[in-house]
């Protein structure tokens, strides 16, 4: 559903990789039931290409729960008291330079200029799950000077932690613990705690699962980054630069016995490999998995042995069977995971005749595979 109404303000947010975001504020405005104030601005040069200005009318469109966006301004609506937006010559957040060299604008401080959020991020359940690292924490441990990036985290002290207010002997040893269980999860949580740009949860699974080991993603060049599904000619590049820029971290993270390869993955095969070493290779490989060669999709609430797992760790488990996990139900869907509450992609499932499973259903189907 679209709305016009006027664009009275840009606001320059910053992401926890460093990326600058505009973000625009709207004349409050009704849209399908709900008052829409904000909405998304994508970068500075999608400003220019539309000739947006402070003051314009302009074409709001909103989608269900999507964020709403600016479509573009209404130019026969113009009275000539519009303004132009002016662009930050520098990071809104630290002030440092920014990097304008890609469409996505990027304080140079990358990371380190929003360091607390980063880390929080990081620590985050669906990333490294480090149970007492809340935001409150991560931002005692920086303003100390004992946390720099994510490396450091792992070379923190019972002496350091003891030293800080509110941290006792027993919260210090939790927190320690949990810090080295933190050491041994999969590679694809410690691939999406990196934050690069475009590897999410699920890209950051897919692309340890494609190359096994730190090592095998790190050698990867664009073009063979492409060959993991959702990967483009566009966000391979920058992939690859990113990791380069993280390189170093990387290397100490690795030092510090944190876990880099991905279970149960194989490597591909070398790109000189013949076709005796791939027959080798697929001989040696572990079991594919009830899954294999299936397209999942997890909605409701889960009950039975699955009721403790988020979403997050359902598409884990999926993956760790040798599906593929997806959000949304198509005729590509081989199979849906009913749980309770489940609404939409439940109907279109029983609409497209694809194969439904309880819960408990599917928990037996991947037993095997359940932690």
């Amino acid at each position: 559903m679209e709305k016009i109404t006027r664009l009275v303000g840009v606001e320059w947010n910053v992401g926890r990789t460093g990326i600058i975001a505009p973000r625009g504020v709207l004349e409050p405005v009704q849209i399908d039931g709900a008052t829409i104030t904000y909405a998304t601005l994508h970068n500075p040069a999608d400003i220019t290409r539309r000739d947006l200005r402070l003051g314009d009318h302009v074409m709001v469109h909103r989608a269900g729960d999507v964020i709403p966006r600016i479509e573009a301004p209404v130019a026969h609506l113009r009275t000539g008291d519009e303004q132009p937006i002016v662009f930050p010559e520098v990071c809104p957040r630290c002030g440092s330079a920014i990097d304008t060299g890609q469409e996505r604008w990027r304080c140079e401080q990358g990371r380190n200029c929003h360091l607390v959020a980063s880390l929080s991020y990081a620590a985050g359940r669906d990333q490294l799950d480090i149970e007492g690292l809340g935001a409150t924490r991560v931002v005692q441990l920086v303003e100390a000077g004992l946390v720099t990036d994510l490396a450091d985290l792992f070379a923190l002290t019972r002496e350091q932690l003891l030293e800080l207010e509110r941290m006792g002997a027993t919260s210090t040893d939790n927190l320690l613990a949990a810090i080295d269980t933190a050491r041994t999860r999969p590679l694809s949580r410690v691939l999406c705690a990196l934050g690069v740009r475009g590897t999410g949860r699920s890209m950051s699974r897919r692309i340890a699962r494609h190359f096994a080991t730190m090592d095998h993603i790190r050698a990867a060049d664009a073009e063979a980054l492409q060959q993991v599904e959702g990967i483009g000619s566009e966000k391979a590049p920058s992939i690859v630069a990113e990791l380069a820029e993280l390189s170093e971290l990387i290397d100490r993270l690795a030092a510090a016995g944190v876990n880099m390869t991905e279970p149960g993955a194989t490597p591909p095969p070398a790109a000189d490999a013949g076709d005796t070493a791939g027959t080798t290779e697929a001989a040696d490989a572990p079991d594919a998995g009830p899954l294999a060669g299936m397209t999942v999709v997890v909605t409701g609430a889960m009950t039975g042995p699955l009721a403790s797992l988020s979403r997050n760790q359902m598409n884990e488990l999926v993956e760790r069977a040798g599906g593929r996990s997806s959000s949304s139900v198509s005729r590509k869907t081989t199979l849906v995971v009913a749980g309770e509450g489940a609404g939409s992609k439940r109907a279109k499932a029983e609409e497209l005749g694809i194969r439904l499973a309880t819960p408990d259903e599917f928990a037996l189907l991947v037993a095997d595979h359940l932690d």
